[in-house]
């Protein structure tokens, strides 16, 4: 009999609201995270005390009725599981190896997921990237080795064949989603096959956030005419370049995104910008300050292609594939704001493959502000290039470490204190690692102070309705109350409020079970 999923969707030429549900839907197949392994239950990824199975030691529940729940799933690893202990299988390969069993089982072929009253899509429908696949070296030998674990894992078990095993192996990575907990920090990964329908934005109508291992899609602008076709969220962290985000789109999705965030010309001039030395003017300043710095890639050259074979191959020789109609924005003799606006138009009209910051050393003689006019001197100009190179290599070894260091966040933000425009992308990500250090370190007078600073840069990165900026007014709003300045916090989670009820909705637990209360002991202890 073909399996149904019994999901919640938003049916189509029907009219939908802000904060209004388009999906909630169970995930195909899943696992938790092996860094989260005996901290959260494997069946409902909740957070609490957990016993292990007593078969294979190695999966936890946090109760009968979720170990019977999770049993058909469990019960074939469950000896594999005990036979390769202490071994720990990638957390990639158990993903898959759950995948081909639940298609061996047969429920997985014929389950069919609805995202209208006769629309569905089935495993088979989605998108495997074969060729994308085969052409892209890193992703090659992921798969290899992964091979190598399930043979061994699964060596009793007969596989698919090679071509069939990497169309599975496409199908996982291209449509897998990363879970995340209520504090929107990855816990697992899942496949859910009705949203692998809704394609990527930098500049979303919906968002997805999780309640357990459901995923939940809401919209958060209104649609007079509901089409899934037009429903966009966002694949990725938006809190980077323009460039950045188009390169880890095509590194894992194997398509350049176009949207009008990537291309906008207005967002463009602050990712990089120094702040104008005029205190008064809050006008950006563009600076050259690295060679071939690039912004964006905008898609109108045939050359594009190379960039692409380039990233697939592993390669990092991205100027390679532009030698012949790089469009490098130059200031030229408008050495103003309004020039680098006026270049930038003038390079996406003339199909350019790229526009980069600026290229030649002279453009950052004569300098001024294109709004209250004041002049930008070289002393100025060095101490611009010295905030930005420190600041990108500290972000790089934090990155490396994924702890953010105080002394080093510090010692960023003293160099970029009336240096960086407070929208440069450097200094909101500077902002957002100081943010956590200090909470880390319970110095919350200083994080409320990053915090206040923070705001403004995640409004401006992943706009107005994010989950994220949601999170950062509650989180802002608890230190407050902790502090007992409660007309602050109250201001805080009130903000916090509006977002969430629109990125989660009210019966979200994160909503009721973690914002309300706080927000009603503000109420009650404000004067």
């Amino acid at each position: 009999m073909t399996e149904q999923t019994i999901n919640t969707f938003k049916n189509t030429d029907s009219s939908v609201k802000v904060g209004d549900l388009i999906l909630s839907e169970e995930p195909f197949a899943y696992t938790l995270s092996s860094k989260e392994n005996g901290n959260r239950c494997d069946y409902c990824l909740q957070k609490c005390n957990v016993r292990k199975c007593s078969g294979c030691q190695f999966v936890h529940y946090c109760g009968k009725s979720c170990q019977r729940a999770a049993w058909d799933d469990h019960k074939w690893e469950c000896a594999k599981l005990k036979k390769v202990a202490p071994k720990v299988i990638p957390d990639a390969a158990r993903l898959l190896v759950k995948i081909i069993n639940r298609l061996k089982r047969g429920d997985g072929t014929s389950y069919k997921v609805f995202y209208t009253r006769t629309s569905f899509r089935m495993w088979k429908d989605l998108m495997s990237h074969y060729s994308d696949l085969k052409k892209d070296k890193g992703r090659m030998e992921h798969f290899t080795s992964l091979c190598g674990v399930l043979y061994d894992f699964l060596n009793d078990m007969s596989l698919p064949n090679t071509v069939d095993l990497l169309g599975l192996y496409g199908r996982m990575v291209i449509n897998s989603f990363t879970i995340l907990d209520m504090d929107m920090n990855s816990i697992g990964s899942g496949v859910y096959i009705a949203a692998s329908i809704i394609d990527h934005s930098c500049n979303p109508n919906a968002v997805a956030i999780f309640d357990g291992r459901k995923i939940i899609v809401r919209a958060i602008v209104d649609m007079p005419k509901f089409d899934w076709k037009k429903v966009r969220i966002a694949y990725i962290d938006l809190m980077k370049t323009p460039f950045e985000r188009q390169k880890e789109l095509l590194q894992t999705y194997y398509f350049l995104c176009q949207c009008e965030k990537c291309l906008n010309i207005e967002q463009l001039k602050y990712v990089h910008a120094a702040k104008c030395l005029n205190k008064g003017c809050d006008n950006p300043v563009n600076l050259h300050w690295q060679e071939n710095c690039k912004l964006v890639i905008v898609e109108k050259c045939e050359k594009i292609k190379r960039i692409h074979e380039s990233i697939l191959n592993g390669e990092n020789n991205y100027d390679e594939g532009l030698e012949d109609c790089n469009g490098d924005l130059q200031n030229g003799d408008d050495n103003t704001i309004d020039g680098v606006a006026s270049n930038i138009e003038n390079c996406v009209s003339k199909s350019v493959g790229e526009i980069t910051n600026c290229d030649d050393e002279n453009v950052n003689e004569n300098v001024v502000c294109s709004k209250c006019g004041t002049k930008y001197p070289d002393e100025s100009i060095e101490v611009f290039k010295e905030a930005m190179s420190y600041s990108e290599k500290a972000l790089f070894d934090m990155k490396k470490t994924s702890m953010a260091y105080v002394e080093v966040c510090k010692c960023c933000i003293q160099k970029q204190n009336g240096v960086l425009h407070p929208l440069n992308i450097f200094y909101a990500q500077i902002l957002e690692q100081s943010f956590e250090a200090f909470i880390n370190v319970q110095l919350w007078q200083k994080a409320c102070v990053y915090a206040e600073a923070l705001l403004p840069c995640f409004r401006f990165y992943y706009g107005p309705l994010h989950p994220l900026l949601g999170l950062l007014h509650l989180r802002y709003g608890k230190i407050l109350l902790y502090k007992l300045d409660l007309k602050k916090a109250l201001q805080q989670l009130k903000s916090a409020e509006k977002i969430l009820k629109i990125t989660h909705g009210e019966t979200h637990p994160f909503y009721k079970e973690q914002l309300l209360p706080l927000l009603h002991q503000a109420f009650v202890e404000s004067p």
